[in-house]
C-alpha cells in the first residue's frame, strides 16, 4: 500500500468509527496535503473519478465520496504533523494493545488506562494551546 493510500483509507476507516458511534458533524484535519486535496475536491462536488489519482486509489475514493455524502463535516484542513498528536497517541496505544481496534472499544477509550493524555492533547488542541 502506498502513503497516499494508506493516508485516504485512515480517514475512510475514522469516519466509519464517527458514523458507526453516532457522530455525524465533524471536522476533518489531516496531515497529508495530497489526501486534503482530494478531499476538498470531493466536498467542492467534483466526483470521485475526477479525484482518484490512479487505478489503486479509485476505490477508496469513491467510499469516501459515499460516506461524506452522508454526513455533515466542516472544510477540510491541512495541518503539520505536530498539529496530529491525537492520531499519533491512538495510533500508537492500538500498537501497545497488541492489536485491540479503537474501533470496538471507542465510546470507552477515554475512560481508559493509559488514555489520560489523550485528554489533555485533545483540550490543548481545540483550545490553540501547545500541544503535549
Amino acid at each position: 500500500m502506498t502513503n497516499n493510500e494508506a493516508e485516504l483509507m485512515a480517514v475512510y476507516q475514522g469516519l466509519r468509527i464517527a458514523v458507526r458511534n453516532g457522530y455525524t458533524n465533524l471536522e476533518i484535519e489531516g496531515d497529508s496535503q495530497i489526501v486534503v486535496e482530494m478531499l476538498r475536491n470531493l466536498n467542492n462536488g467534483k466526483e470521485w473519478d475526477q479525484v482518484a489519482r490512479s487505478w489503486r486509489t479509485a476505490g477508496i475514493i469513491q467510499d469516501l465520496a459515499d460516506i461524506l455524502k452522508r454526513i455533515e463535516y466542516k472544510i477540510i484542513n491541512h495541518v503539520r504533523r505536530k498539529g496530529n498528536k491525537a492520531a499519533y497517541f491512538l495510533a500508537n496505544w492500538e500498537c501497545k494493545e497488541q492489536g485491540k481496534k479503537v474501533d470496538n472499544i471507542w465510546p470507552t477509550v477515554m475512560n481508559r488506562p493509559g488514555c489520560e493524555n489523550l485528554i489533555t492533547i485533545i483540550t490543548q488542541d481545540h483550545n490553540g494551546t501547545t500541544a503535549l
